[in-house]
């Protein structure tokens, strides 16, 4: 089956997708228009049968407000090749008409997960989402939109559906819980042997603490309060910890980001304050406090240019010799190919500055690669490639060298759209990484999955 429906089977070929991108989707004309749009997707002779079909009779009952008829004839037909999928959107239409957005969403998604190049039926699920409350995703399949439309064209349309949605108003609660595999201090130097003030010394296998299997999990409150259409300041406390069997790995953090956040069609800007603090198994270890700058362009159909710039001052609780300030800076451009593959390259810089501790200042750049694609039934995968280097100002303590790391990391994060168990979407990540160094503390190989789960409220 194509869809979760009896009525509509999977014997159909989407062969084009530019007629669907600009119907409209409400009152008798828009609707005869946006079903004649998708049939023209479906090739030649999808709506020339000289006899009235079941799907011609339906769409003429919805026409004229015949609603429980429509939906009587659209359950007990079975629809394929070109009428399939306008049946089903049809039946979305129908459910939307009669007070049902949440079966006409899960009709819409699922027509989505098989052909997501359908611009009218994203468009419909858009004004579901939005009539549900669900703003965020919402703005997900509206990004998505706006990922290969063109916007200079699409600016009415696109713009109509934003004001939909509206920006977040209010209080807003999101949390996380993830199971954290096992680790050690560095990840566990790959080496068997260190270098001392010069003289080798053998590393003990018994001697390295792991830290176990263990839990993370957070909690974000938010809270948003619009300043126009398009403007809107806010403020998050999010609180976070990381349980191990060992108790000496724990960490819990806690941090508030205060803001301003204008988003538009063609560019957004957003610019925080951000205060934290860090615990190591519940026993103060340092605070931070910086601010963030990032900003997003659309500087070509399908192309986006974004940036991020990050500085903040940590100062630790041992002794103010340790306190560092630190700089990042990124930057990417992506592109949507298709609204089934979306490409990105990036390279970031980061520099962290400790003067009473030279050895730990460094400068560091890396590159990354990335790919977003569906599989199959609204799976969706992220695929990133990382690449780097970290070289540091003076010579580490007890050797007679200054470190120098290369790394670079493999990452893969797959999730299901509209997908919970309990309430919570699962996210699913795997990576591979490996970082050589000339201290052979910081040499290592590391690979993992993560399973986290994700809530808003």
């Amino acid at each position: 089956m194509l869809l979760s429906h009896p009525a509509f089977s999977s014997e159909m070929g989407i062969r084009t997708r530019a007629a669907a991108r600009r119907p409209r989707l409400s009152g008798g004309r828009p609707l005869t228009s946006a079903l004649l749009a998708l049939l023209m997707l479906l090739g030649p002779g999808g709506g020339a049968a000289a006899a009235e079909t079941p799907f011609q009779a339906a769409e003429a009952l919805v026409s004229q407000g015949h609603y429980a008829e429509a939906e009587a004839l659209l359950a007990g037909s079975r629809f394929e090749g070109s009428e399939a999928i306008p049946a089903a959107y049809l039946l979305a239409v129908v459910y939307a008409r009669t007070g049902r957005p949440e079966h006409a969403e899960k009709l819409l998604r699922d027509i989505l997960a098989r052909q997501p190049d359908i611009d009218a039926v994203r468009i419909e699920l858009i004004k579901m989402l939005a009539l549900q409350g669900k703003r965020q995703a919402a703005g997900y399949h509206l990004n998505r939109l706006a990922d290969t439309a063109d916007l200079e064209r699409d600016q009415d349309q696109l713009a109509q559906l934003s004001r939909r949605i509206g920006t977040t108003e209010g209080f807003s609660i999101a949390g996380y819980f993830s199971l954290a595999p096992s680790t050690n201090i560095n990840d566990g130097t790959g080496q068997s042997t260190v270098m001392i003030g010069g003289l080798p010394f053998v590393i003990n296998n018994a001697s390295r603490e792991h830290s176990g299997v263990g839990v993370k999990a957070g909690v974000v409150v938010g809270y948003a309060h619009s300043l126009s259409e398009n403007l809107s300041a806010y403020a998050a406390l999010s609180a976070g910890l990381s349980d191990y069997s060992n108790d000496s790995f724990d960490k819990q953090q806690g941090e508030l980001r205060v803001g301003l956040r204008r988003d538009e069609l063609r560019h957004s800007l957003q610019i925080e304050a951000i205060a934290d603090r860090q615990w190591y198994n519940r026993k103060g270890q340092s605070a931070g406090i910086g601010g963030r700058i990032a900003t997003r362009f659309n500087i070509a159909p399908g192309w986006w240019l974004s940036g991020e710039i990050v500085q903040m001052y940590r100062s630790y609780d041992a002794g103010s010799a340790a306190n560092a300030w630190t700089t990042r800076a990124t930057a990417s451009v992506r592109h949507a190919v298709s609204r089934r593959l979306t490409l990105s390259a990036g390279s970031s810089y980061e520099r962290e500055s400790v003067s009473a501790r030279p050895w730990n200042s460094y400068q560091s750049f890396s590159g990354t690669l990335g790919l977003e694609t569906p599989l199959a039934y609204g799976l969706r995968v992220n695929a990133t490639v990382t690449a780097g280097t970290r070289d540091f100002k003076d010579q580490f303590p007890g050797l007679r060298l200054v470190r120098e790391d290369r790394f670079w990391e493999l990452r893969g994060r797959f999730t299901k759209d509209n997908f919970e168990i309990a309430g919570f979407s699962p996210v699913v990540s795997v990576f591979t990484k490996r970082q050589t160094s000339n201290v052979a503390f910081y040499d290592f190989t590391s690979s993992g999955m993560e399973l986290t789960f994700t809530k808003a409220f």
